[in-house]
């Protein structure tokens, strides 16, 4: 076989395999991934910012139920585990709520003629205060989770996070 086909060959499969993955993508991805359609910003911006929003949640949803889904849980532990992503979900929106509202304090605060730098001081400290909740009840329902899981599947878990951080 001469070096041109070679080439004209590993170009066909390199297209297939480009062809294939985004199709993949857009068939299981989740909704407002780079595949199933540009975001409003992609225009304004130049480029497409990644999920936002809401649609943060679902990405984040989507992942978790990936790895989940190895862990082939039992009716009792995929209740337990739905009961988790609706908290999950109600948190990312309530955090959501609370930055759109932060945004539109210092944005009005802003346009003032002389606006008050030591309110917005005090307002951020005050956020900054709420930062330990925040990180510390995803953890809470992790290891709730976690808990419900037989040896096997707890087994699983640590593999996965074994394989995250470099090791096997």
């Amino acid at each position: 076989m001469s070096k041109r086909k070679k080439i004209i060959i590993g170009a066909l499969i390199l297209t297939l395999a480009v062809a294939v993955g985004i199709g993949a993508t857009t068939v299981c991805g989740p909704k407002g991934s780079w595949a199933r359609g540009f975001g409003p910003g992609f225009h304004g911006m130049g480029c497409h910012p990644g999920p936002q929003g809401e649609d943060i949640a679902d990405f984040i949803l989507w992942k978790m139920d990936r790895h989940v889904r190895e862990l082939n849980l039992t009716d009792t532990q995929t209740r337990e585990y739905e009961k988790s992503k609706e908290q999950i979900r109600a948190g990312i929106a309530e955090a959501i709520e609370r930055k759109k509202g932060f945004h539109r304090i210092v944005h009005e605060e802003m346009g003032k003629e002389n606006p008050d730098i030591n309110a917005l001081a005090g307002l951020m400290k005050e956020r900054a205060q709420n930062i330990p909740d925040m990180v510390s009840k995803p953890i809470d329902l992790f290891v709730n989770f976690y808990n419900f899981l037989d040896d096997s599947q707890k087994a699983k878990v640590i593999e996965m996070f074994r394989a995250r951080m470099g090791r096997s």
